[in-house]
């Protein structure tokens, strides 16, 4: 019963947090990133190196790349080796209005043979290994004082006060689930460190947060070689840019930032081929689905069967877009076609007299 009324409670604490910590306006976006443990908490310990100092510079990387996006707006619950409590974390990000919470760990185990990477989402999966990671990580919770009315009345090292948790879901956990799965994507593609997978864990980090959050394992630091990638510049690198790939194209996917990609001012020129374009007709939708070192012919068979194509170029790349419409409805139903096609990366876009502006603002502006 105490079990049942904690979740009541839970229930109606995060629907008045989730009121008042909605996406960000006017066209920003607003990142969380979380270095996990810091100052009097150093996390996992391998025998070269200690957990908050690596993802305290993978994080501040990750911040860099993304400053780099005049509309994103990157917050740190840490961005020197302090100690910060779970719950404060939590609070950080819901106060910024975040759209996006990403912790950052690596992960340990008593045998130094356990491997790889793997990221987290809120949530109870019946496997013991999970809960364990999740135990490890909410352990420093019994590093703050009252943790006991902090995580309302959950014992971290309790796998019984968990049960709790079977009754909770993240009602982000769907786009927190595309985040874990584009961020396990690029650590494959760049970092190569084994794939355990994405999987659900109760981690008190997560819990409270009102956008989609994750939380990554980097790789064991326990485990000889994966400490090793985890202390170089090299590897913090991979890992670094592997995660803002991800943020980019997890904007791109759910369309709150439509031409993100773009960034740091590149756009140099904008050629369009479409002599029947609506661009001057105000606020105009767009799909795009690809990007060419040279400029390809709308009569090449890899695009021409897709309808009102035109292309821009931006800095040493041409952008190509397709399905222009003054409908976002329109343009949402064309974007499915499109990824159908074999276009799986493509993203809406959108611009107003001419100028590209975020597809959010374009719905306002347009009223749809």
């Amino acid at each position: 019963m105490k079990h049942i009324l904690f979740i009541l409670c839970i229930a109606g604490l995060l629907v008045s947090e989730i009121a008042t910590a909605q996406n960000s306006t006017n066209g920003n976006w607003t990142v969380v990133l979380d270095a996990g443990h810091g100052g009097k908490d150093p996390g996992a310990l391998g025998k070269r190196s200690k957990e908050k100092d690596i993802v305290l510079d993978v994080v501040l990387r990750v911040g860099k790349y993304l400053k780099n996006h005049d509309n994103i707006k990157v917050v740190y619950t840490r961005s020197t080796d302090v100690f910060v409590e779970l719950d404060r974390r939590t609070k950080i990000a819901n106060d910024a209005k975040a759209d996006l919470f990403i912790s950052m760990h690596c992960n340990a185990n008593e045998k130094t043979s356990p491997n790889g990477t793997e990221v987290y989402v809120m949530g109870l999966n019946k496997t013991e290994a999970n809960l364990a990671v999740a135990m490890k990580e909410n352990s420093a919770a019994l590093l703050e004082e009252n943790h006991e009315d902090r995580y309302d009345g959950i014992d971290p090292n309790s796998t019984e006060a968990y049960i709790a948790f079977s009754l909770f879901q993240n009602i982000y956990i769907e786009r927190s689930l595309t985040m874990a799965q584009l961020i396990m994507k690029n650590l494959n593609n760049r970092l190569k460190l084994y794939d355990r997978g994405t999987k659900q864990a109760p981690f008190f980090v997560l819990y409270r947060t009102a956008m989609p959050s994750i939380l990554i394992e980097a790789g064991f630091i326990s485990n000889y070689n994966d400490e090793s990638v985890l202390m170089t510049d090299a590897g913090k690198e991979k890992i670094a840019y592997s995660i803002y790939n991800a943020i980019i194209s997890y904007s791109n996917e759910t369309e709150n930032l439509g031409n993100i990609a773009v960034g740091m001012n590149q756009i140099e020129e904008t050629v369009v081929q479409n002599e029947t374009s609506m661009q001057s007709a105000g606020v105009v939708f767009k799909i795009q689905f690809a990007s060419f070192k040279e400029i390809v012919p709308l009569s090449d068979s890899r695009i021409k069967s897709l309808k009102n194509v035109s292309y821009s170029k931006a800095g040493t790349f041409y952008k190509y877009f397709c399905g222009e419409t003054n409908s976002y409805n329109e343009a949402l139903n064309y974007l499915t076609e499109v990824r159908n096609s074999g276009y799986k990366d493509a993203f809406m876009v959108a611009f107003s007299n001419g100028a590209s502006i975020s597809v959010q603002d374009a719905r306002k502006m347009s009223g749809q």
